[in-house]
């Protein structure tokens, strides 16, 4: 019996689910928590043998948060679960080696890498990176989570394992975004992020935004190898951290479409004094 439940996230997942469950469904239950779909997920989940479990309403809709994980706790019966997305997939060696993890008592988290492919290239990965998404239930907290966070480990660096940095052990993110949906997709998440920093005092530096788009540009630098559309991708990731902090400039002014048009009404007022 496996010791391994496969929750992934879904809205709206219809083209990239059955996906997902195929990949999974033969090495533990698979729960699809759902954030509303108004396609068919939910019959596709059900048909392909998975569960589907409406997500418990939240004012941090981006945020993944300790009521949802106490939720999530509630529905399984496994002591590890994999916390993770539709549109990754895995080798059948890392789920031979997840499974081999849940059944000892040594590591609490696993580092699984993740390579990511971005606007349907996939003759390069656009990134690599590393992400906590296979832990023991009772050593993860989301408590103080934030947005773009995946939890605080509870155990000791001993308890952590990383995987290498092997094809055989890599999630496989294919990431559908073309310049339309990524802008939409991603003002919402830099609308929630300044929103967070706003309320925790946290104030716009032009330092901190500009070393920010850097960053992004160098965590993307692999996806330059596609040529003109790496440097698509990498600066439309940079755009994404401006637009982050340059909603935290417009939060603490105090400036919305509204404020700019009184302030505009006062001038055009003035100038037209002498019309009248």
């Amino acid at each position: 019996m496996s010791n391994i439940t496969f929750v992934l996230f879904a809205r709206n997942e219809e083209k990239r689910i059955l996906y997902a469950i195929r990949n999974l469904k033969n090495y533990g239950a698979v729960i699809v928590l759902d954030g509303g779909s108004t396609d068919q997920t939910k019959e596709l989940c059900e048909k392909a043998g998975a569960q589907f479990v409406l997500r418990p309403f939240s004012d941090k809709p981006q945020v993944e948060t300790q009521e949802n994980f106490e939720f999530i706790k509630r529905k399984i019966q496994t002591d590890w679960i994999y916390w993770g997305y539709v549109d990754n997939l895995a080798p059948k060696s890392l789920l031979e080696k997840l499974t081999e993890i849940s059944m000892q008592n040594k590591v609490k988290m696993v580092l699984i890498p993740l390579y990511t492919y971005l606007w349907g290239n996939t003759r390069h990965y656009a990134h690599k990176g590393y992400s906590p998404f296979f832990y023991h239930k009772d050593f993860m907290d989301y408590s103080q989570n934030n947005i773009h966070g995946m939890g605080k480990f509870l155990g000791t660096k001993k308890q952590i394992l990383k995987l290498p940095d092997k094809e055989e052990f890599a999630l496989k993110h294919f990431s559908v975004y073309n310049i339309g949906k990524f802008v939409g997709s991603h003002w919402r998440y830099a609308e929630e992020e300044a929103l967070e920093k706003y309320r925790r005092g946290k104030k716009f530096s032009v330092l901190r935004m500009l070393a920010g788009m850097i960053r992004y540009w160098w965590i993307y630098r692999k996806s330059l190898k596609n040529g003109s559309l790496g440097l698509i991708i990498v600066l439309s990731y940079s755009f994404f951290r401006l637009m982050s902090y340059a909603r935290l400039y417009e939060l603490e002014r105090g400036i919305s479409l509204e404020s700019i048009e009184g302030n505009y009404s006062v001038l055009k007022e003035k100038m037209l004094k002498d019309f009248d």
